[in-house]
């Protein structure tokens, strides 16, 4: 396997940090926290992404939002790809009848076997800005309760009721940097760093505002006096914000518009995002207000989890205020597997997992594998591509988080659809188009994460023009959008006139397979994954069944033609059982397995046979400085080929326990320490083979501090 990324890694820390070795541990406790490897509450879910406006017109009473006159008023115009377009909770809910295929609602989703639906922002909204409406849901003004574009109290309330009756979990899209754009500025929107205006109290003093995120106190601010801009309000809007906190407009940065190309750093998390009102997400008013209004819906409805929009566009500390806060309310409502993931546009890895190492995220939508998988389907990159992505899933890894947990998916209403990509990327057509769409699917559902699924990917739909934002937001039912109705829907005929909801799709069956292939072989969704092979058209992997002790072997090619792959498993002489696709194969007496992968197409095998049990394991550890993550690296050797688990711990200055760093399942075995101002540490490496086994490595002492 070719390696880049890690490779340079490597490179940039040759040096291993000078640790004094101890005594062997007589310490119990050590071999006693030796535990599994996290998963999440949803890592064996199955998503599916829906705009509740572009999905079915349950309810036409409601298609204006209870107003009545012009465009900019009802925000309503079906024939535009900018308004709205009639669909509604009612719609999405449909009869709630599973065994009946013609219920197109949460049935439907149901039958395919999606276990968990995410919908955009249901909140009340400033119906129109500039050219287009707010049916995606990201310009709030009213988080208390339900736009009337979308349905009632009531009708939320029976949405809940089915999902719940079908058991399929609810996920609410939210916004915590900024609400609808109501503030206007008489200087003008141009963004004004904070080392030209910094912020001042009422009473002019200047003051940071990230001092005061440890407490619950902020300043008293003034509009005239505290921003860079000054801030007004149209009178129309004064009191249109819920909760009532944020209509006081000395809760906003009022800094101007990010600079999108030069803004880097703090800019993004200060500045209007597109014009957008930016919260002070560091007054612990507007983080207990947020709080408080999120938090009524799973009180009252029993929600499940939460989609957190431009995660990044906020205070460095506010998930680790905010985020508490909402857990609580979930616990009280007896919602304990509450969790929630955030969005951030970030194609690196190491970049992203900053937002659940350091600013304390439970998940993050995985940026980068849709990229890799992007450029993998579509033969711009090599099966080592997704080898090196996987190598870097150790940067997300902390007692209570790892990759594992990262929501996968292959586009979004943002960006456009796998179709639109798989379509201007490749000259494929036809068979091969449908052939490259499932097995990117393939890849969605067999590795690490949990998949989402974006509403019409399902049956094919592509996208006009460019292919993304609005011209990536089709209609499920019948669409009054001319450049849609001649769309083509990849495996089956262009969108027309009638409902995407009954039509038949290739797509469709393969992702119903995948989801009960899932459900039957859970290791498939949340098992171990260790990448076997990563070389021209194949990427290949292991999945490990912890409770049966078997292994799975998953394995994709890309190429136009069958490609074959020789790697090792931890499964020797075993015959193996085809599951997805036909590749007979066994391993050796060493494990090694030789197979061939039809072209463009995906194998899952079972090994007929349970992993041998390993001799009594053994750990050693180094350290190392992370250049690339300003980090130090730990990384465990165990001898061997067993699918092992190691357990990293680290002992503080002045404490006498032990603390989990986190527990990594793959080779090669790493957790990344977090510098900190000038401090000795004892640290240890605590290895769980498959058969139960326990070792731990002599504890080794190290001084950590930044090294940037």
């Amino acid at each position: 396997m070719r390696f880049a990324r890690a490779a340079l890694a490597g490179a940039v820390a040759t040096a291993t940090l000078a640790a004094l070795a101890l005594p062997a541990s007589a310490d119990p406790a050590l071999d006693a926290l030796a535990t599994t490897s996290v998963r999440t509450p949803i890592a064996a879910d199955n998503f599916y992404f829906v705009m509740t406006d572009r999905y079915a017109d349950g309810n036409p009473s409601n298609n204006t939002g209870g107003t009545s006159g012009p465009l900019s008023v009802t925000g309503y115009e079906p024939g535009s790809d900018g308004y709205y377009h009639g669909g509604d909770l009612a719609g999405l809910t449909g009869r709630c009848a599973a065994d009946d295929p013609s219920d197109h609602g949460l049935a439907r989703l149901k039958r395919l076997g999606f276990t968990a639906v995410w919908i955009t922002p249901p909140f009340v909204q400033r119906t129109v800005q500039g050219s287009s409406a707010a049916y995606h849901g990201y310009w709030f003004l009213d988080i208390t309760k339900p736009d009337p574009h979308l349905g009632t109290e009531a009708e939320f309330a029976a949405f809940m009721s089915c999902a719940k009756r079908l058991g399929l979990k609810v996920f609410l899209d939210i916004v915590v940097n900024h609400t609808a754009d109501v503030i206007s500025y008489r200087e003008g929107n141009t963004y004004v760093p904070i080392s030209k205006a910094p912020y001042r109290t009422a009473t002019g003093r200047p003051f940071n505002p990230w001092s005061y995120t440890a407490g619950t106190s902020f300043p008293r601010l003034a509009p005239k006096r505290s921003f860079a801009k000054t801030p007004t309000v149209d009178p129309a809007y004064a009191t249109a914000k819920g909760p009532a906190v944020l209509n006081d407009v000395t809760k906003y940065h009022n800094r101007g518009d990010i600079a999108w190309g030069s803004c880097v750093g703090r800019c993004e998390m200060d500045g209007d995002f597109v014009g957008l009102d930016d919260m002070m997400t560091e007054d612990w008013a507007v983080v207990k207000g947020l709080a408080d209004a999120y938090g009524s819906w799973i009180t009252k409805y029993g929600i499940d989890g939460f989609r957190i929009d431009t995660a990044k566009h906020v205070d460095p500390y506010f998930f680790g205020r905010w985020l508490p806060l909402i857990n609580d309310t979930a616990t009280a409502a007896g919602k304990p597997q509450f969790t929630s993931f955030g969005e951030a546009w970030i194609t690196d890895s190491v970049q992203l997992s900053e937002l659940m190492r350091a600013r304390q995220l439970p998940s993050v939508i995985d940026f980068p594998y849709q990229a890799t998988v992007r450029d993998y389907v579509t033969k711009k990159a090599t099966g080592g591509s997704l080898a090196l992505l996987f190598a870097d899933d150790d940067y997300y890894t902390t007692a209570s988080t790892n990759a594992y947990g990262l929501t996968t998916f292959l586009g979004n209403h943002d960006m456009g659809r796998i179709g639109f990509f798989l379509a201007t990327d490749t000259a494929a057509l036809g068979q091969e188009l449908v052939e490259r769409d499932l097995l990117a699917h393939d890849l969605l559902f067999l590795t690490r994460g949990t998949p989402v699924v974006y509403y019409g990917d399902e049956v094919g739909m592509t996208g006009s023009g460019d292919g993304t934002d609005k011209k990536a937001r089709q209609d499920m039912f019948p669409t009054e959008v001319a450049d849609w109705r001649t769309e083509e829907r990849i495996g089956s005929a262009p969108i027309g006139t009638g409902s995407s909801l009954g039509a038949s799709s290739p797509i469709a069956s393969r992702i119903t397979a995948l989801t009960r292939l899932r459900a039957a072989h859970p290791a498939l969704a949340t098992g171990a994954q260790i990448t076997r092979y990563g070389e021209d058209s194949v990427f290949a992997s292991s999945r490990i069944d912890a409770t049966s002790r078997r292994e799975y072997v998953v394995a994709f090619n890309t190429a136009d033609t069958a490609a074959s792959a020789s790697f090792t498993t931890s499964t020797p002489s075993s015959g193996w059982t085809a599951l997805l696709g036909a590749s007979p194969a066994t391993t050796n007496s060493a494990g090694t397995m030789s197979i061939t992968i039809p072209a463009r197409s995906s194998v899952v095998l079972r090994a007929d046979t349970t992993l041998p049990v390993p001799a009594a394991p053994t750990v050693s550890l180094k350290a190392s400085k992370d250049m690339i993550s300003g980090t130090y690296r730990l990384a465990a050797t165990v001898p061997g080929s067993d699918p092992a688990s190691v357990t990293f711990v680290v002992k503080r200055k002045g404490s006498a326990t032990w603390s989990v760093v986190g527990t990594d399942d793959s080779r090669p075995f790493r957790v990344f320490l977090p510098a900190a101002k000038g401090s000795t540490v004892e640290v240890a490496a605590v290895v769980r083979d498959s058969a139960g086994q326990v070792a731990s490595s002599t504890p080794m002492r190290m001084s950590i501090a930044p090294f940037f």
